[in-house]
């Protein structure tokens, strides 16, 4: 009987630590989409990814992923390439993320906004002027959506008593949650949402829920 060959390690020149920053780097990735600086827990491990950007970049690749260095905003995203990474919005996520691209898109590219933030009640008020053809998720769902969208890196979520009192800050991810070239795009896709029409929108969210 022939002996299995010894398989050298992956990356064989990483230490313990490194290891270990490897796996939190590969956790965060997989569960959030995305390592942001500006987080004081994130810090030490995205200035170690920058520093291993090739090693990462093949780690990725393995997997699917696609890493996308924002330097500018200090964010270091894995965006997937495989289809069966993927899985689809509900409806009502699709709808609220709309709304946020389109807010944060319009306030940055007119207004040269270097932050968007507003309250849950400004966020209804603009989904309504947007979508008033369709019924908006319930107060319960619009605050699961929030925490979700919050624990994938795409806003920070400040929960409060009314829910509309509660803050929303728009991160740059949220340009890649779904990444249109333009308005023009968003336009054609919104028309798509309103009348029905099927849009192929997916995510790599497995979850599409949370408890609230």
């Amino acid at each position: 009987m022939s002996e299995v060959p010894t398989v050298a390690p992956l990356f064989p020149h990483l230490d313990a630590k490194d290891r270990a920053n490897l796996q939190e780097t590969a956790q965060r990735l997989l569960a959030s989409g995305s390592i942001l600086r500006d987080e004081s827990a994130e810090r030490e491990l995205y200035d170690w990814c920058q520093n291993r950007a090739t090693m990462l970049e093949e780690w990725a690749s393995l997997l699917g992923l696609k890493l996308v260095w924002l330097r500018e905003e200090r964010i270091l995203l894995a965006q997937p390439e495989s289809p069966s990474l993927m899985k689809r919005l509900k409806l009502d996520e699709t709808l609220v993320i709309l709304a946020l691209w389109y807010d944060y898109d319009t306030e940055v590219r007119d207004q040269g906004a270097h932050r968007v933030s507003y309250s849950v009640r400004d966020f209804n008020e603009r989904l309504s002027s947007k979508f008033n053809k369709l019924k908006p998720p319930s107060e319960t769902r619009l605050e699961q959506i929030f925490r979700l969208l919050d624990r994938k890196n795409l806003i920070r979520f400040s929960n409060a008593n009314p829910l509309t009192a509660a803050m929303i800050e728009i991160l740059p991810t949220m340009r890649f949650a779904i990444p249109f070239s333009g308005l023009e795009e968003w336009t054609r896709l919104k028309i798509q949402f309103e009348t029905g029409v099927p849009t192929d929108l997916e995510s790599t969210d497995e979850e599409t829920s949370d408890e609230p």
